[in-house]
């Protein structure tokens, strides 16, 4: 099974396991909106691939300075994949050679004997020739589940500031009704302005822990997309086989954890109520005014 040191530089043409072939790459801006384009230029300070209509954009709207350059003026150099120790065995330091079925686990050629009994030891060199369309599902997922992310942190964004824009807005229409009750306004004020608070301080830690855990999805997400690509274009069938099975489990928990954040609904205003009938106000002391709020998060309380 060749595995080989391979070059960090995995986006480049030719190979030294694969042979030596001529590799097309995608514009990786593109890629992030799962769009497949042909990359014709490459930025040697961003390190990164594009498309002719994303070469503009690139040095408009990200920071810093650029080298670009036309992909076929880039020297070619040996291409591969880093599977990163994924498929070396942690406990002998060998090649992982086989896969036991019984017990869910990968061996190499001295810890398969331990799974001798088992009734099912598949040879990775033998049954990896499946995996590449696995994998590249689990590509096409993972890119829309960081559109997914990427919304979530919007949502997240917009409801905050909206939430905050709300709570601002509360004294100026409580403002509205103190010339008739002057001598309990203060107080009425006070404790609205305390219940709005707490409740913001309770809602924006929740949309900060969302948008925090999506960022977090998102950046090892976008940390395993490289190597999803390169597997897909230059690796042996054995680290398709292996980089799936790894996959998997990783790409199920990110989905989980997206959906069920996207599922989770969050209020990102408040209003004020003020009772119809002013003439019983004197009688309700500094409970006249409610905040009104809608939220579904567990141990967020609402104020009424």
């Amino acid at each position: 099974m060749a595995t080989g040191k391979l070059l960090e530089s995995n986006r480049d043409n030719a190979g030294d396991f694969i042979g030596e072939c001529s590799v097309t790459q995608s514009c990786e801006p593109c890629m992030k909106t799962n769009v497949s384009t042909t990359a014709m230029f490459f930025c040697n300070k961003c390190n990164e691939f594009l498309c002719d209509a994303c070469k503009n954009p690139h040095t408009v709207y990200k920071t810093g300075r650029h080298d670009i350059v036309n992909i076929q003026e880039r020297q070619s150099v040996p291409v591969g994949v880093d599977m990163k120790g994924m498929d070396i065995c942690p406990e002998h330091g060998k090649e992982l050679e086989f896969f036991c079925q019984d017990h869910t686990k990968f061996c190499c050629s001295k810890c398969v004997l331990i799974h001798r009994k088992c009734d099912q030891v598949d040879e990775i060199a033998n049954a990896s020739g499946q995996e590449r369309p696995k994998i590249q599902a689990f590509q096409q997922s993972m890119i829309k589940l960081q559109s997914k992310a990427d919304a979530i942190i919007a949502d997240c964004k917009q409801s905050e500031t909206g939430l905050t824009e709300s709570v601002a807005k509360i004294s100026s229409e409580v403002y509205k009704m103190r010339d008739r009750i002057v001598q309990l306004f203060e107080e009425a004020k006070k404790k609205l302005i305390t219940d709005a608070e707490q409740f913001q301080r309770a809602e924006v830690k929740c949309f900060r822990i969302k948008s925090e855990a999506s960022f977090k999805i998102k950046e090892e997400m976008y940390k395993v997309l490289p190597i999803c690509q390169a597997v897909l274009e230059h690796g042996t069938p054995s680290q398709q086989y292996i980089y799936s099975k790894i996959l998997q489990d990783k790409h199920n928990a990110w989905e989980s954890n997206i959906n069920e954040h996207t599922n989770l609904k969050m209020s990102s205003t408040v209003t004020v109520s003020f009772p119809r009938e002013l003439s019983t106000l004197l009688k309700m002391g500094n409970d006249f005014i409610k905040l009104n709020c809608d939220s579904n998060n567990p141990g967020i309380i609402n104020i009424a």
